[in-house]
Protein backbone atom coordinates (compact mmCIF):
# COMPACT_ATOMS: atom_id res chain seq x y z
CA UNK A 1 0.00 0.00 0.00
CA UNK A 2 1.43 3.41 -0.37
CA UNK A 3 3.02 5.18 2.16
CA UNK A 4 3.71 8.95 3.09
CA UNK A 5 7.40 10.55 1.75
CA UNK A 6 9.80 12.17 3.87
CA UNK A 7 12.43 14.63 3.14
CA UNK A 8 15.53 15.30 4.09
CA UNK A 9 14.98 18.87 3.78
CA UNK A 10 11.93 20.91 5.01
CA UNK A 11 8.67 19.64 3.06
CA UNK A 12 7.99 22.92 1.40
CA UNK A 13 11.32 23.40 0.17
CA UNK A 14 11.27 24.01 -3.29
CA UNK A 15 13.09 22.80 -6.12
CA UNK A 16 15.38 24.72 -7.82
CA UNK A 17 13.74 24.81 -10.91
CA UNK A 18 10.36 25.48 -9.51
CA UNK A 19 8.65 28.33 -9.88
CA UNK A 20 7.25 30.69 -7.32
CA UNK A 21 3.63 29.83 -8.44
CA UNK A 22 4.63 25.80 -8.00
CA UNK A 23 5.15 26.66 -4.64
CA UNK A 24 2.39 29.01 -3.13
CA UNK A 25 0.02 25.88 -3.76
CA UNK A 26 1.43 23.56 -2.15
CA UNK A 27 1.48 23.91 1.64
CA UNK A 28 0.70 20.44 2.25
CA UNK A 29 3.32 18.50 0.05
CA UNK A 30 4.32 16.56 2.84
CA UNK A 31 1.23 14.64 2.86
CA UNK A 32 1.75 13.13 -0.53
CA UNK A 33 0.95 9.20 -0.91
CA UNK A 34 4.14 7.18 -2.19
CA UNK A 35 6.51 9.70 -3.68
CA UNK A 36 6.63 13.72 -4.13
CA UNK A 37 5.28 15.96 -6.63
CA UNK A 38 9.04 17.10 -7.75
CA UNK A 39 10.03 17.97 -11.19
CA UNK A 40 11.22 14.47 -12.35
CA UNK A 41 8.29 13.06 -11.33
CA UNK A 42 5.51 15.18 -12.78
CA UNK A 43 7.53 15.98 -16.01
CA UNK A 44 7.53 11.69 -15.87
CA UNK A 45 3.70 11.72 -15.86
CA UNK A 46 3.75 14.69 -18.40
CA UNK A 47 5.54 12.41 -20.73
CA UNK A 48 3.15 9.93 -20.63
CA UNK A 49 -0.09 11.67 -21.37
CA UNK A 50 -0.89 10.45 -24.84
CA UNK A 51 1.06 11.89 -27.85
CA UNK A 52 -1.74 13.21 -29.99
CA UNK A 53 -3.76 14.95 -26.68
CA UNK A 54 -2.10 18.57 -27.78
CA UNK A 55 -4.61 18.48 -31.24
CA UNK A 56 -7.49 18.67 -28.54
CA UNK A 57 -9.42 21.51 -28.48
CA UNK A 58 -9.75 20.84 -24.36
CA UNK A 59 -7.69 18.55 -22.54
CA UNK A 60 -9.74 16.73 -19.51
CA UNK A 61 -7.91 15.20 -16.82
CA UNK A 62 -9.54 13.27 -13.90
CA UNK A 63 -7.47 12.32 -10.63
CA UNK A 64 -9.30 9.35 -8.84
CA UNK A 65 -8.91 9.21 -4.67
CA UNK A 66 -6.74 12.00 -4.30
CA UNK A 67 -7.36 12.41 -0.24
CA UNK A 68 -5.53 15.62 0.28
CA UNK A 69 -3.13 15.21 -2.54
CA UNK A 70 -2.22 18.00 -4.81
CA UNK A 71 -0.91 16.17 -7.95
CA UNK A 72 -3.52 17.87 -10.22
CA UNK A 73 -2.14 21.10 -9.19
CA UNK A 74 0.87 20.36 -8.95
CA UNK A 75 0.54 18.75 -12.52
CA UNK A 76 -1.40 21.70 -14.38
CA UNK A 77 1.10 23.93 -13.15
CA UNK A 78 3.50 22.15 -14.61
CA UNK A 79 1.96 22.15 -18.20
CA UNK A 80 1.10 25.60 -17.74
CA UNK A 81 5.44 26.63 -17.21
CA UNK A 82 6.14 24.38 -20.36
CA UNK A 83 3.19 25.66 -22.71
CA UNK A 84 3.48 29.10 -24.17
CA UNK A 85 0.76 31.69 -23.86
CA UNK A 86 -0.44 31.10 -27.26
CA UNK A 87 -0.73 27.11 -26.51
CA UNK A 88 -2.56 28.06 -23.42
CA UNK A 89 -5.18 29.81 -25.46
CA UNK A 90 -5.65 27.75 -27.90
CA UNK A 91 -5.87 24.58 -25.77
CA UNK A 92 -8.15 24.24 -22.62
CA UNK A 93 -6.60 22.71 -19.67
CA UNK A 94 -9.58 21.07 -17.72
CA UNK A 95 -8.64 18.90 -14.06
CA UNK A 96 -10.94 17.69 -12.17
CA UNK A 97 -9.45 15.75 -8.83
CA UNK A 98 -11.86 13.60 -6.70
CA UNK A 99 -12.51 11.67 -4.22
CA UNK A 100 -14.86 9.57 -2.21
CA UNK A 101 -14.78 11.73 0.86
CA UNK A 102 -16.33 15.16 0.94
CA UNK A 103 -14.22 16.06 3.78
CA UNK A 104 -10.76 15.42 1.53
CA UNK A 105 -12.54 17.71 -0.72
CA UNK A 106 -13.65 20.35 1.11
CA UNK A 107 -10.30 20.72 2.94
CA UNK A 108 -8.68 20.71 -0.79
CA UNK A 109 -10.66 23.21 -2.08
CA UNK A 110 -10.19 25.37 0.78
CA UNK A 111 -6.63 25.04 0.24
CA UNK A 112 -6.66 25.34 -2.96
CA UNK A 113 -8.71 28.42 -2.94
CA UNK A 114 -6.07 31.00 -4.12
CA UNK A 115 -4.33 29.37 -6.73
CA UNK A 116 -7.92 28.25 -8.28
CA UNK A 117 -8.99 31.60 -8.46
CA UNK A 118 -5.38 32.97 -9.75
CA UNK A 119 -6.18 30.91 -12.91
CA UNK A 120 -8.09 33.46 -14.20
CA UNK A 121 -9.58 31.98 -17.05
CA UNK A 122 -12.42 29.98 -18.22
CA UNK A 123 -10.42 27.62 -20.55
CA UNK A 124 -8.12 26.57 -17.42
CA UNK A 125 -9.62 24.86 -14.06
CA UNK A 126 -9.38 22.58 -11.51
CA UNK A 127 -12.07 21.15 -9.49
CA UNK A 128 -12.86 18.95 -6.81
CA UNK A 129 -15.79 16.86 -6.50
CA UNK A 130 -17.12 14.21 -4.72
CA UNK A 131 -16.48 10.60 -6.67
CA UNK A 132 -17.07 6.85 -6.23
CA UNK A 133 -14.97 5.11 -8.49
CA UNK A 134 -16.70 2.10 -8.01
CA UNK A 135 -20.67 3.38 -8.79
CA UNK A 136 -21.01 2.50 -11.95
CA UNK A 137 -23.78 4.73 -11.98
CA UNK A 138 -22.19 7.62 -11.32
CA UNK A 139 -19.59 6.35 -13.37
CA UNK A 140 -22.21 6.64 -16.62
CA UNK A 141 -22.49 10.56 -16.27
CA UNK A 142 -18.79 11.05 -16.89
CA UNK A 143 -18.85 8.45 -19.90
CA UNK A 144 -15.66 8.98 -22.34
CA UNK A 145 -15.19 11.92 -20.98
CA UNK A 146 -11.30 12.51 -20.03
CA UNK A 147 -8.11 11.97 -22.25
CA UNK A 148 -6.24 10.90 -18.91
CA UNK A 149 -7.18 9.11 -15.63
CA UNK A 150 -4.60 9.61 -13.00
CA UNK A 151 -4.28 6.95 -9.62
CA UNK A 152 -1.19 7.67 -7.04
CA UNK A 153 -2.39 5.16 -4.62
CA UNK A 154 -6.29 4.49 -5.37
CA UNK A 155 -5.41 1.00 -7.07
CA UNK A 156 -2.57 0.53 -4.35
CA UNK A 157 -5.26 0.86 -2.08
CA UNK A 158 -7.50 -1.92 -3.38
CA UNK A 159 -5.03 -4.27 -3.51
CA UNK A 160 -3.97 -4.03 0.07
CA UNK A 161 -7.59 -4.54 1.16
CA UNK A 162 -8.30 -7.01 -1.10
CA UNK A 163 -7.69 -11.08 -0.08
CA UNK A 164 -5.08 -12.24 -2.27
CA UNK A 165 -4.88 -15.29 -4.10
CA UNK A 166 -2.80 -18.12 -4.22
CA UNK A 167 0.46 -17.27 -5.73
CA UNK A 168 0.19 -18.44 -9.17
CA UNK A 169 -3.98 -18.76 -9.03
CA UNK A 170 -5.35 -16.74 -12.74
CA UNK A 171 -7.64 -15.07 -11.04
CA UNK A 172 -8.15 -11.30 -9.48
CA UNK A 173 -9.44 -9.74 -6.33
CA UNK A 174 -12.94 -9.59 -7.27
CA UNK A 175 -13.59 -5.49 -6.63
CA UNK A 176 -10.66 -4.81 -9.66
CA UNK A 177 -12.63 -5.78 -12.49
CA UNK A 178 -15.66 -3.34 -11.87
CA UNK A 179 -12.65 -0.51 -11.32
CA UNK A 180 -11.24 -0.89 -14.14
CA UNK A 181 -13.85 -1.44 -16.10
CA UNK A 182 -14.95 1.98 -14.94
CA UNK A 183 -11.70 3.74 -15.53
CA UNK A 184 -12.06 2.37 -19.54
CA UNK A 185 -15.47 3.90 -19.80
CA UNK A 186 -14.03 7.08 -18.21
CA UNK A 187 -11.96 7.17 -21.11
CA UNK A 188 -12.17 8.78 -24.60
CA UNK A 189 -10.54 7.06 -27.69
CA UNK A 190 -6.93 6.81 -27.26
CA UNK A 191 -7.16 8.21 -23.79
CA UNK A 192 -4.63 6.88 -20.98
CA UNK A 193 -4.90 5.45 -17.42
CA UNK A 194 -1.46 6.28 -15.27
CA UNK A 195 -0.77 4.98 -12.28
CA UNK A 196 1.78 6.19 -9.67
CA UNK A 197 2.83 2.95 -7.47
CA UNK A 198 5.53 1.18 -5.70
CA UNK A 199 4.68 -1.89 -6.97
CA UNK A 200 7.18 -3.07 -9.64
CA UNK A 201 4.22 -5.91 -11.06
CA UNK A 202 0.49 -5.09 -11.32
CA UNK A 203 -0.73 -8.43 -12.52
CA UNK A 204 -4.36 -6.90 -12.38
CA UNK A 205 -3.49 -3.88 -14.98
CA UNK A 206 -1.05 -6.04 -17.15
CA UNK A 207 -3.72 -8.89 -17.85
CA UNK A 208 -7.07 -6.32 -18.39
CA UNK A 209 -8.60 -6.31 -21.54
CA UNK A 210 -9.98 -2.93 -21.42
CA UNK A 211 -6.14 -1.86 -21.96
CA UNK A 212 -4.52 -2.29 -25.80
CA UNK A 213 -1.07 -2.17 -24.12
CA UNK A 214 0.67 -1.45 -20.48
CA UNK A 215 4.11 0.48 -20.06
CA UNK A 216 6.13 1.23 -17.47
CA UNK A 217 8.83 3.55 -16.36
CA UNK A 218 11.23 3.21 -13.33
CA UNK A 219 11.96 6.09 -11.43
CA UNK A 220 14.64 5.79 -8.64
CA UNK A 221 13.85 7.58 -5.64
CA UNK A 222 17.36 8.15 -4.07
CA UNK A 223 18.24 10.65 -7.58
CA UNK A 224 14.84 12.37 -6.82
CA UNK A 225 15.36 16.14 -5.82
CA UNK A 226 15.37 16.18 -2.33
CA UNK A 227 12.45 14.07 -2.03
CA UNK A 228 12.75 9.63 -0.54
CA UNK A 229 10.34 7.52 -0.80
CA UNK A 230 9.49 5.80 2.29
CA UNK A 231 11.39 2.08 1.52
CA UNK A 232 9.69 -0.32 1.23
CA UNK A 233 11.65 -3.70 2.21
CA UNK A 234 15.28 -2.71 0.33
CA UNK A 235 13.55 -1.36 -2.78
CA UNK A 236 13.89 2.96 -3.29
CA UNK A 237 12.29 3.03 -7.03
CA UNK A 238 8.85 3.90 -7.72
CA UNK A 239 6.78 3.05 -11.05
CA UNK A 240 4.46 5.24 -13.18
CA UNK A 241 2.69 3.02 -15.42
CA UNK A 242 0.75 4.09 -18.78
CA UNK A 243 -2.07 1.86 -19.81
CA UNK A 244 -3.70 2.77 -23.03
CA UNK A 245 -7.46 2.67 -23.38
CA UNK A 246 -8.25 -0.52 -25.79
CA UNK A 247 -11.62 0.75 -27.49
CA UNK A 248 -12.70 -2.44 -29.22
CA UNK A 249 -13.11 -3.81 -25.39
CA UNK A 250 -16.88 -4.28 -24.12
CA UNK A 251 -17.26 -4.70 -20.46
CA UNK A 252 -20.50 -5.52 -20.87
CA UNK A 253 -19.84 -8.76 -22.70
CA UNK A 254 -16.27 -9.13 -22.86
CA UNK A 255 -14.04 -10.91 -20.01
CA UNK A 256 -12.05 -8.38 -18.12
CA UNK A 257 -8.74 -10.73 -17.70
CA UNK A 258 -6.85 -12.22 -21.03
CA UNK A 259 -5.67 -15.80 -19.82
CA UNK A 260 -1.64 -15.01 -19.91
CA UNK A 261 -0.94 -18.70 -20.98
CA UNK A 262 -3.76 -18.96 -23.50
CA UNK A 263 -1.25 -18.91 -26.50
CA UNK A 264 0.76 -21.12 -28.19
CA UNK A 265 4.65 -20.22 -28.22
CA UNK A 266 6.25 -19.18 -31.77
CA UNK A 267 9.84 -19.10 -31.84
CA UNK A 268 9.53 -16.25 -34.41
CA UNK A 269 7.13 -14.16 -32.84
CA UNK A 270 8.66 -10.74 -32.23
CA UNK A 271 8.34 -8.24 -29.24
CA UNK A 272 6.84 -5.26 -30.64
CA UNK A 273 9.40 -2.49 -28.38
CA UNK A 274 13.06 -4.69 -29.66
CA UNK A 275 11.96 -6.88 -32.24
CA UNK A 276 13.96 -9.48 -30.29
CA UNK A 277 12.37 -13.14 -31.73
CA UNK A 278 11.13 -15.59 -29.18
CA UNK A 279 14.15 -17.75 -30.08
CA UNK A 280 16.68 -15.25 -29.54
CA UNK A 281 15.04 -14.57 -26.04
CA UNK A 282 15.77 -18.49 -24.72
CA UNK A 283 18.82 -18.40 -26.35
CA UNK A 284 19.76 -21.96 -25.68
CA UNK A 285 17.53 -23.06 -23.29
CA UNK A 286 15.01 -24.97 -24.64
CA UNK A 287 11.47 -24.72 -23.39
CA UNK A 288 11.15 -27.68 -22.15
CA UNK A 289 13.82 -26.99 -19.72
CA UNK A 290 11.41 -25.30 -17.99
CA UNK A 291 8.01 -25.68 -19.44
CA UNK A 292 5.72 -23.76 -21.39
CA UNK A 293 4.05 -21.75 -18.46
CA UNK A 294 7.65 -19.84 -17.37
CA UNK A 295 8.90 -19.53 -20.33
CA UNK A 296 5.42 -17.80 -21.57
CA UNK A 297 5.05 -15.82 -18.02
CA UNK A 298 9.12 -14.50 -18.96
CA UNK A 299 8.29 -14.14 -22.62
CA UNK A 300 5.09 -12.07 -21.94
CA UNK A 301 6.86 -9.98 -19.09
CA UNK A 302 9.86 -8.95 -21.15
CA UNK A 303 7.14 -7.73 -23.83
CA UNK A 304 5.48 -5.61 -20.88
CA UNK A 305 8.28 -4.29 -19.60
CA UNK A 306 10.71 -3.99 -22.33
CA UNK A 307 12.86 -0.52 -22.53
CA UNK A 308 13.53 -0.37 -26.31
CA UNK A 309 10.90 1.65 -27.17
CA UNK A 310 10.00 2.07 -30.67
CA UNK A 311 9.40 6.37 -29.47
Amino acid sequence: MGKFYKEGASANTAPQDTKVSDVDHQSNDDLEWIVPNCPTVLNTTLSLFPRDILTNDSINVLEIGCGVSQLSSSLLQRLLDKNTTHDMHKHGYNFVSTDVSPVCIEQNRKRDDYYISSLKTTSISLTYNVLDILDESVIRQYNQQYNVVLDKGTLDTFLFRSKRTKKGSSTYPPILAGLLNNIHSLLRSGGCYIIISPRGKIKSVRDFCGFSSVRRVVIDTKALDGGVLVKQQSKSEVYIYQCIKNDSYNPEIDKPYRDTLDCKLDDEAKCNNCTITFREFRGNEKVEDKGEVVFIRRWKNHMMHCKASKE
